[in-house]
């Protein structure tokens, strides 16, 4: 990871929306209120931004941000598409998660296993599968990653899904990543150690 700037807690939220918009509404028939959505978001005015994220975030995802530890200081960051640092890479330890990566919550593993046995998590398997019929068809913005310090390892707090596909395409497949853009991710640095607990709903 290389850090760009220190950002605030709304922000992580901003981009965390932006995604889900992406991933929840454009593709459906009615695109109008994704568009508004995105309107608002993209605004530069912090209480249209709000409204926004009002409108992207569940509540599931609010109660995960809940669960984030209260002196996590965040930054935008540049992930390395190197696998070293990809293997420091770990998901939210839920139980969809334990089943494809052994208990172990490893991207790494996760990668593997779904690659083997694509059905046992199809969501993630059309993620892959998109990856290689056009990788630029991917939402890789307003992924959120949680460390201790700058070197790892991360729980992912938000882009399990994209980043175990881009782990495959890039390490299991070997693919040069066909994009000149850097991917951006949010980096949230605590010394608390993240655990969910009942108030995230999954």
């Amino acid at each position: 990871m290389k850090l760009i700037q220190k950002i605030k807690k709304h922000e992580m939220l901003r981009r965390w929306a932006i995604a889900e918009v992406h991933v929840e509404y454009l593709n459906s028939i009615n695109e109008a209120p994704a568009q508004e959505t995105l309107r608002l978001l993209y605004s530069k005015d912090p209480i249209m931004e709000g409204k926004g994220i009002k409108r992207s975030l569940k509540m599931h995802h609010l109660s995960l941000v809940d669960c984030l530890p209260s002196d996590v200081v965040w930054y935008l960051a540049r992930l390395e598409l190197k696998k070293s640092e990809f293997d420091q890479l770990y998901t939210l330890p839920v139980f969809d998660l334990a089943q494809i990566t052994n208990n172990t919550y490893k991207v790494s593993y996760a990668a593997k296993i779904t690659q083997q046995k694509p059905l046992l998590n199809p969501r993630i398997s059309a993620i892959s599968e998109a990856f290689k019929s056009d990788p630029k068809s991917v939402q890789l913005s307003g992924m959120i990653v949680l460390a201790q310090g700058i070197d790892g390892p991360y729980t992912i707090i938000e882009g399990n899904g994209r980043l175990i596909s881009l782990y495959s395409f890039l390490f299991l497949d070997e693919n040069s990543f066909p994009l000149n853009d850097p991917i951006e991710v949010v980096i949230g640095f605590s010394d608390a150690k993240f655990k969910i607990d009942y108030k995230y709903l999954d």
